[in-house]
Parts: C-alpha cells; structure tokens; sequence
C-alpha cells in the first residue's frame, strides 16, 4: 500500500505565504516616498539657470583666451571684465576674433547676470598661466577661479 501525503499549496503552506509583500504595502510606501520628496523638492532653493548658464560661457570663453596664449607665443591674450561684459584683446587690443558662439569679440551678459567681483583683466602667459595670483570673479554669487601658476579653471 502507497502512504499519500497531503499536497501543500499556496494557501495552506504558511512559510511561502509570509514571505514578501502584499500590494498594499508596495503602495502605502510608494505614497510615503511621493509626499517626502515634495516636501523635500519644495523646500529647495530654485537655481537661476540664466546665471548657471553665463557661468559656464564664461568658462568656455577663458579657456578659449587661455588656448589662443598657448598656441600663440608672441601675443599676449586677455579677458577684461566689466559688470555686464568681457572682452577678449590680443596684445591690449580688442581681438580680431570672435568669442565662441559670438559675433563679436566682447560678450554682454542678459539682464539680470551681473559680474559682482573680479573686475579687472586676465591675462594669459605662453603656458596657460595667469600669473601667481589665482584668481577669482564672482557671477551671481558664484565664484569662477583661474588657478594661479597652472591656469585650472574652476
């Protein structure tokens, strides 16, 4: 005689029916997440993407002086600023050249982007290198920095 043995399925078998979870967990921590991370985006301060991305030109624009220098051993690059604007001069002259994604070789900066510290020129030697100073212009309360003696731009 065959002993049968009782088939266990889903619904009599307790330790596969207490592992995992149910939907309405899932669902109740999904909604827990949701309101946490409006609460959370909300409460963040907005990011002035006008002046983001000025910042970043401005950056592109040196680097761009910064590389004419190097590439060039005779003529001396500059960025001067102004508040509102930079312009690009070669041997202390307004540059023949355009800015990149520029007409002209000075870029105005929109309404509302102002240069609060850091007024003045940048000159780039043979090597990239401003000088032994680092220096420093602030956009919108967001500093740029030339690095001295290397020229990292940050």
């Amino acid at each position: 005689m065959v002993k049968s043995t009782p088939v266990k399925t889903r619904r009599t078998d307790k330790k596969h029916r207490l592992s995992g979870f149910t939907m309405i967990e899932v669902l109740a921590v999904l909604i827990v997440l949701a309101v946490v991370m409006t609460v959370v985006l909300s409460r963040t301060p907005s990011i002035d993407r006008e002046a983001y991305a000025q910042r970043a030109i401005i950056r592109a624009h040196l680097r761009f002086a910064q590389s004419l220098a190097m590439s060039s051993n005779t003529d001396t690059w500059e960025i001067s600023f102004t508040s509102n604007s930079y312009t690009l001069f070669q041997n202390g002259l307004p540059a023949g050249i355009n800015l990149p994604n520029d007409s002209t070789s000075t870029h105005n900066l929109p309404n509302g982007v102002t240069i609060t510290s850091g007024i003045g020129t940048i000159v780039f030697n043979e090597w990239g290198s401003p000088g032994p100073d680092t220096i420093t212009i602030t956009v919108n309360s967001e500093p740029i920095s030339v690095t001295r003696h290397t020229g990292f731009i940050l």
